[in-house]
């Protein structure tokens, strides 16, 4: 099932995709933010890779919080996700919906190529062209 532009509006989504050196990243949309049409495409495919780093994934490193501590769900869940060596992103401005800032990185990032093979897969298409290790916002182009 497609994401569709309304469920973008209604719902924070938080999405995953690969840079150009094979590092891994989530973005949360805030119900706001762009989300590309690689993520879009598919319900199942976002909650599958979701349920995967979330839940699957072992803890491999420590978490780099650049955020203030606090005891939200989106705190807890950068962290989690770093700590799996996953870099986050959030929208932070409202008024910029194309922009997504990092707010937590892994000490040691982990790469594509280590994932299980349907991990990679569904990871295969979600590239994002530049390098998240070095870019302290990035900005994603909208399905709609």
């Amino acid at each position: 099932m497609r994401i569709s532009d309304i469920d973008l509006q209604c719902e924070d989504i938080m999405w995953f995709a690969v840079d150009t050196n094979g590092n891994i990243f989530e973005c949360t949309s805030a119900g706001c933010g762009n989300v590309p049409e690689y993520v879009c495409k598919s319900r199942e495919e976002t909650d599958m890779l979701l349920e995967y780093f979330s839940n699957t994934a072992p803890k491999i490193t420590e978490a780099k919080l650049l955020i203030p501590a606090s005891e939200n769900d989106l705190t807890k869940d950068a962290i989690n996700l770093a700590s799996k060596g996953i870099y986050c992103y959030d929208i932070t401005d409202y008024d910029n919906d194309e922009i997504y800032n990092c707010i937590a990185i892994p000490v040691e990032p982990i790469n594509v190529s280590v994932l299980p093979d349907e991990i990679k897969q569904l990871l295969s298409d979600h590239i994002y062209n530049g390098d998240v290790s070095t870019e302290a916002s990035i900005s994603v182009e909208h399905a709609y």
